[in-house]
């Protein structure tokens, strides 16, 4: 899907409704979980390869007594500090138990961190912080909503560049993320040369009805005739 352009040259036209079509006639589910939208506001459709972060509670060590590693150690990989030039790319990051509503995967220092190494976009399998920084960004942040405080001393980063869990959605990085009003869709890297071929295809459908209905003939008609609605 990268080599000619792929789904980020087609993302003015594509729409993840067409793209979430493709995937359930292929038995994939790569929907997220609707509370996941844009928080600051920046307009437009986007798509990029996911690099993924993957998050996890911390648990208690078998010997009590033991001292705890740092909290900067279990967090600090978050801000991804091995991935030199991220142009293209969207930052993923999920938890193992579930969307984490309730703690931020990300603030605003680390949100303006991924913005200055050239991530495109973000998108959280939970809440992020410090709306008052993360508004005035130019790149689309999607969470589930704002919340004050944070994931430090209860979660852990436990691998990056692997893959991470969002919700009922597994995301792996190289996997293809687009996101515009409607939703955000992750297509799995090795069928995203067929999802997109078959994308094109129904929006060049959908055209030619909204054509037909537009000079005013029945949706119901066309779409019997082109067995698409």
């Amino acid at each position: 899907m990268e080599t000619k352009g792929g789904l980020s040259a087609a993302r003015e036209t594509l729409h993840t409704g067409t793209i979430a079509d493709v995937l359930d006639a292929l038995n994939v589910w790569g929907v997220l979980d609707p509370s996941i939208a844009c928080v600051n506001g920046v307009a437009g459709a986007i798509s990029g390869r996911a690099y993924t972060v993957r998050w996890a509670p911390t648990r208690k060590q078998s010997d009590i007594a033991a001292p705890q590693p740092p909290t900067w150690d279990q967090v600090k990989d978050f801000l991804v500090p091995a991935v030199g030039n991220a142009a293209g790319r969207i930052y993923v990051a999920g938890c193992d138990n579930g969307l984490l509503r309730d703690q931020a995967l990300a603030g605003g220092f680390s949100a303006t961190h991924l913005r200055a190494a050239g991530f495109r976009g973000i998108v959280l399998g939970g809440a992020i912080r410090d709306a008052h920084v993360v508004n005035r960004l130019d790149i689309p942040v999607r969470a589930t909503g704002y919340i004050p405080a944070d994931t430090q001393g209860s979660y852990r980063v436990l691998e990056t560049g692997t893959w991470c869990r969002i919700g009922t959605v597994v995301v792996h990085t190289g996997d293809w993320i687009v996101a515009d009003e409607t939703g955000t869709v992750v297509v799995p890297a090795g069928i995203a040369d067929a999802v997109l071929a078959r994308a094109l295809e129904i929006e060049a459908t959908e055209n030619l009805i909204a054509e037909r209905v537009g000079k005013g003939e029945s949706l119901f008609k066309v779409a019997t005739e082109l067995s698409r609605l």
